[in-house]
């Protein structure tokens, strides 16, 4: 059957999936219907962020249903907003047990609503797919009902150090990071693996409470290090870029995920050209297998983000756990994701070890210019990529 007739013959299916999990279907058409909850924020500042989340899970549903809704089973989707609290959040599980047609979550957003979420999530039996939350804590807390898809902040700093130094050879490397819940965790990973392969580096961690860029600068520069890999946000840890140029710094950077932004280079593209800055989103043009996909995707939203990206990533975990073993509750959902299978995704192969992390985890490295991000390679080459 051409792709044309096929998708007008089940189109009523898909549509009815697209609304959400509250609309009827007709039972001559279908013979169930499994949901897709998705807990993460969408009012507030940062529900631009978890929309996103919402829309590459509703493409995943979509594409699905245009290619089995005459199988017998078509995905709904039920967004649930947590507003960034713990215990909105911690509300929304109890909501999401009561709906049986959930068979697994998408979810949360930020790293301290899901850890809070955790202890709820294992006892409503929720197999629970995490799209954006690296902090380390999340998969040591022994709970095995998690499954993470971004790269560990401690196993993206050690990816860091196995890779860079090839491209950026260094005398004296500095880590340089904040306090707090982002930045550390990379920073210590990134000494740890450049230590084992008997570089010379060290880490220096500033307060946040009293962080002053010029002062820290001038210590920084004291250490004559040839080399610093910022470990931390744009917002938190930018203002040290230019006071680093007014001390005289005039080595090379590596940066880590929370440079890559848009604002990087708005802000400080001209004194960070040549910088080497890691992102969690292939450059999926690149990825021939996942054509397809693609193209229905980019006609479904106006930029295929990292969050749409890896919302639509593990919503295809949900459902092909579901149709590995014909997994029609959340029980039986989360018994199929703990044979630790593999899955082939829109981001990429993953499979996942005891604790909820990447068996074979990833990071992409991209060269910053005065105007653009030009990618270079992966930490891992696995042939998703070309």
């Amino acid at each position: 059957m051409k792709r044309a007739a096929f998708l007008g013959a089940v189109g009523a299916a898909a549509m009815a999936a697209r609304a959400g999990a509250q609309v009827p279907l007709n039972p001559a058409q279908i013979a169930r219907q499994l949901t897709i909850g998705v807990n993460v924020p969408l009012s507030g500042d940062l529900g631009r962020f978890g929309e996103q989340v919402v829309e590459g899970v509703k493409a995943a549903v979509d594409e699905s249903n245009m290619l089995t809704a005459l199988s017998g089973t078509v995905f709904g989707i039920r967004p649930l907003d947590d507003q960034n609290s713990a215990s909105i959040s911690m509300g929304n599980v109890s909501v999401a047990a009561a709906d049986q047609t959930i068979v697994g979550i998408v979810g949360n957003l930020t790293a301290s609503v899901t850890l809070d979420t955790l202890t709820q999530y294992a006892n409503n039996g929720f197999a629970v797919i995490v799209p954006s939350v690296h902090a380390d804590a999340l998969t040591q807390r022994g709970y095995h009902n998690i499954y993470r898809l971004p790269t560990r902040d401690d196993v993206a700093g050690r990816l860091f150090a196995s890779t860079i130094f090839r491209r950026q050879p260094s005398t004296f490397a500095l880590a340089v990071t904040l306090d707090g819940d982002y930045g550390p965790d990379v920073a210590s990973g990134f000494m740890q693996q450049a230590k084992a392969d008997r570089r010379n580096v060290d880490v220096v961690t500033l307060p946040a409470s009293a962080f002053d860029p010029a002062q820290a600068a001038r210590a920084i520069l004291a250490r004559n290090a040839d080399y610093l890999f910022l470990c931390g946000t744009l917002t938190q840890l930018g203002p040290i870029v230019p006071a680093l140029a007014n001390a005289g710094y005039n080595g090379l950077y590596g940066l880590s995920d929370g440079f890559y932004t848009q604002e990087t280079i708005t802000q400080y593209g001209a004194k960070l050209g040549g910088a080497i800055v890691y992102g969690p989103l292939p450059p999926l043009a690149r990825a021939t297998g996942i054509f397809q996909q693609l193209a229905d995707l980019r006609r479904e939203v106006s930029s295929v983000t990292a969050l749409i990206a890896y919302g639509y990533a593990a919503a295809q975990i949900v459902i092909q756990a579901s149709q590995r073993t014909n997994a029609l509750t959340r029980y039986s959902l989360l018994s199929t994701m703990q044979m630790q299978g593999g899955f082939n995704t829109l981001v990429g192969p993953f499979s996942f070890d005891f604790n909820g992390d990447p068996l074979l985890p990833n990071l992409y490295f991209f060269k910053l210019s005065a105007t653009t991000f030009d990618y270079i390679e992966p930490a891992i080459r696995n042939g998703f990529i070309v």
